[in-house]
């Protein structure tokens, strides 16, 4: 092996993080083991296999500590088979649609392109579904629909939550990190990443419309509103624990979800509108939509932002999200109501996770 290449080598291991432990003897036990049939080889050929064997060794260590930072993906043995995915459908006037099932990632863009497969811990789409940002090990990943990486950023721990401004200048994500969950701020492009709170709730943050603040459910389990420009907290009024925060998709309202219902309001006081069991929230079409499990099917219950009432459809299954331009039942079959979108899912898989943009 040249010098120069030698030099090469040792600058790309030196820039490398490093591996897991028993790493190196893994690799080289792996490297040697692979060339177990060369059989009592001469000196100059045993030198030659011995070199071979140390530079896979080198190589395999550096794709290692490459993949625990996030940035490349290794695997030994034979490939695995294919994981069935669920086919999305793309809602009409949406740029496009992520969906978490059974723990892999589906997305669909209406320019045809999409991820199927990618085993992630959670997801959310850029604006005009330009990008997705997945949480992959212990890294938040930006990639195009086509699987081209954007940029990948160390967290720390394993990514639970993760919501993109509509801007798309900054993303708010959740991590958890040892026996807590920290709330992370960081530019859309992957750099400048700060730590807003060392005790939050493993929620999706919800970005007010002009992406100058967001909500999220502190460690206590309070509503609280972070002003990114001012840098400041506001602890929303209302009653813990709260499980869910959604902004309307413009102005200041503010919904929340909790074990006795859903509040809605603004920031100095919010009005109690469900006291039902609830089985999911979210703005649909401008308004507050709130789905109430009953006996044979949900119902889905219309407010306005003021929080008065504006009717309510069936929904023939379980009401597993609502996003501002559809609603994801699981067992569906139909939604009597024609003024929105259905997307159904298999009655056997399990949807953690939808956003469409």
């Amino acid at each position: 092996m040249s010098s120069e290449l030698e030099r090469r080598l040792e600058g790309v291991l030196a820039e490398a993080p490093e591996p897991d432990p028993g790493a190196r003897e893994e690799a080289l036990h792996r490297a040697l083991h692979a060339l177990r049939p060369v059989a009592a080889p001469r000196r100059g050929l045993r030198a030659a296999v011995l070199g071979f064997a140390a530079i896979v060794a080198l190589l395999v260590i550096a794709a290692g500590s490459l993949a625990a930072a996030g940035a490349l993906h290794v695997s030994f043995g034979a490939k695995p088979k294919p994981h069935p995915t669920t086919q999305l459908v793309l809602p009409q006037r949406a740029n496009g649609v992520a969906a978490i099932v059974d723990g892999r990632l589906s997305v669909v863009t209406k320019g045809g392109l999409g991820l199927d497969g990618q085993t992630v811990s959670a997801a959310a789409l850029s604006p005009r579904a330009l990008y997705v940002a997945a949480g992959i090990g212990n890294s938040l990943v930006a990639m195009a629909p086509d699987g081209r990486r954007a940029w990948s950023h160390p967290a720390g721990g394993r990514v639970v939550a993760i919501a993109w401004a509509p801007d798309g200048f900054r993303i708010a994500y959740v991590v958890h990190a040892g026996h807590r969950s920290v709330l992370h701020l960081i530019y859309g492009n992957g750099i400048n990443d700060t730590t807003i709170d060392r005790s939050v709730r493993a929620v999706r943050p919800s970005w007010r419309g002009n992406s100058l603040a967001f909500a999220y459910v502190g460690g206590g389990g309070r509503a609280i509103v972070y002003d990114v420009g001012h840098e400041s907290r506001h602890v929303v009024a209302v009653s813990p624990p709260v499980t869910g925060v959604a902004f309307a998709p413009s102005g200041d309202v503010l919904a929340l979800g909790g074990t006795n219902g859903v509040s809605l309001g603004e920031q100095s006081s919010h009005r109690h509108i469900a006291v039902a069991e609830v089985e999911a929230f979210g703005w649909l079409n401008g308004r507050l939509a709130v789905a109430v499990p009953g006996l044979n099917s949900a119902v889905i219950h219309l407010f306005a932002p003021g929080g008065a009432s504006r009717g309510s459809f069936p929904a023939h299954g379980i009401v597993r999200a609502i996003t501002p331009k559809l609603v994801l039942v699981q067992r569906g079959r139909n939604l009597l109501a024609g003024h929105t979108t259905l997307l159904t899912v298999p009655p056997d898989a399990s949807v953690r996770d939808l956003q469409v943009g």
